[in-house]
């Protein structure tokens, strides 16, 4: 990503930035807005749009059909992409999209085998390590792909197989093309690239799909310690480095329009998702995770193409057909969790994890302060992997709260909107009664 100015907080409030990723992949009309053959007028218009209003600097795409990108007396050069005829050109350049979410195009699947991601130095372990391994945690939950983080340093011309995400540190690593075009970007070593410019960028050596990765952050977004420089700050660095990562996972920016970091706000998050720019993101303790109903979702998209078996989401329903929901769709901690007719909104899309826990909101389905008397109230509040969002779904339909062996209730047997949602003690009445997304 670029980035221009010196305090992130007044940066953020102009929107004179953005964050760029460069996202390599098997066509050269992998984005449709640069300049391909392939390219229709009206992505032409939009890649003219783009030039005059963006003020992040060159568009953010390359190409490369090859896992193995290594460095050659200290400069790494994409190579050209294969020739395709028109009929195939064609036939990559519908990748489904999401409101707020978008697949790099042609790419429909990640590696079903997953990834590790790897480190070229020392320094980079150093500095990177922590945001990489949060990162890489919240993919594979997101994803159910096995993504693991190796610190052992590969160095800078490790050959990258299949499978595997390099990162490394290094000052202004990327210069992108003259042209604007998808080729000829490079990654030097010499601090003779683009300032406050960070890449992400994918290898897909298997059509439609993401085999290999490389990212490089700009070491001037540090201090000469390796902490995140004050003007930018802890919580932009953590959403940094999870962008870049989602380059390497086959995202891309979520732009709504020709303008750079005009991205859809969530209405169950309150942001902009973080593969928008890495000014955006969860602002709160969430931050350097994927941004509920907006990245989640590509990422979801990708894994199930891999035939991963993705964590189930949608509503949950209990006494009269009603859904659980997140009162008046707030986020903060403590949001009571209540019984509301069911009508679509994210308050009432819940991720059901392999780990036991019920997202929604980027937040956690939460039994307060883990209490088990009877009434205990059930609030939203931050992952945080405590035994008060740890739940199970038993055989009756019930929703148990595993470490005190009761479940969720519908307080009175009410049906009535905005019903609150306690824990109580098991039995076989109805309003204990729930049925789960699977």
């Amino acid at each position: 990503m670029r980035l221009t100015g010196k305090r992130r907080i007044a940066v953020a409030a102009t929107g004179a930035v953005a964050a760029i990723a460069v996202t390599t992949q098997i066509t050269p009309s992998a984005f449709g807005t640069e300049g391909t053959t392939a390219k229709t007028a009206a992505a032409a218009a939009v890649t003219a749009a783009r030039a005059s209003t963006d003020p992040s600097g060159p568009a953010d795409s390359a190409t490369s059909s090859t896992d193995g990108t290594v460095f050659h007396d200290g400069v790494m050069s994409l190579d050209a992409p294969p020739v395709h005829t028109r009929a195939a050109v064609a036939a990559v350049a519908a990748t489904p999209q999401g409101e707020g979410w978008k697949a790099a195009n042609g790419i429909t699947k990640s590696l079903s085998s997953g990834y590790t991601i790897k480190f070229y130095d020392q320094k980079s372990v150093d500095w990177l390590g922590r945001y990489v391994k949060a990162s890489a945690a919240d993919l594979q939950r997101i994803t159910s792909l096995p993504i693991s983080v190796d610190t052992t340093p590969v160095g800078w011309d490790y050959v990258r197989p299949k499978g595997e995400i390099v990162v490394g540190v290094l000052k202004r690593p990327c210069v992108p093309p003259a042209d604007n075009g998808q080729t000829g970007w490079k990654i030097v070593r010499d601090g003779s690239g683009t300032p406050n410019l960070s890449c992400g960028l994918i290898s897909s050596s298997v059509p439609g799909t993401v085999t290999s990765g490389h990212a490089y952050i700009d070491s001037e977004f540090f201090t000469a310690d390796g902490k995140p420089a004050p003007s930018w700050g802890e919580t932009f660095m953590r959403n940094h480095i999870s962008h870049e990562l989602g380059h390497t996972m086959g995202l891309t920016h979520a732009d709504r329009s020709a303008t750079r970091g005009d991205c859809a706000v969530g209405k169950d998050s309150g942001e902009k998702p973080v593969m928008c720019t890495a000014n955006h993101g969860y602002q709160d303790a969430r931050a350097g995770t994927y941004v509920q109903q907006f990245d989640v979702q590509g990422l979801r998209y990708l894994a199930a193409g891999a035939g991963a078996a993705v964590p189930p989401q949608g509503k949950v329903t209990g006494l009269g057909g009603k859904c659980l929901d997140v009162q008046g769709g707030k986020t903060a901690n403590g949001t009571q969790i209540q019984l509301y007719a069911c009508n679509g909104s994210a308050t009432q899309s819940w991720i059901v994890g392999k780990d036991g826990t019920f997202r929604a909101l980027g937040k956690c389905l939460d039994n307060a302060r883990n209490a088990s008397t009877d009434g205990n109230k059930i609030e939203l509040f931050d992952c945080n992997g405590a035994a008060s969002q740890r739940w199970s779904v038993n055989a009756k339909g019930q929703i148990v709260h595993v470490a005190s062996g009761k479940v969720l209730d519908v307080t009175g047997g009410s049906t009535a909107n905005g019903t609150k949602i306690q824990l109580y003690t098991a039995t076989t009445d109805k309003r204990r009664l729930w049925t789960v997304p699977k």
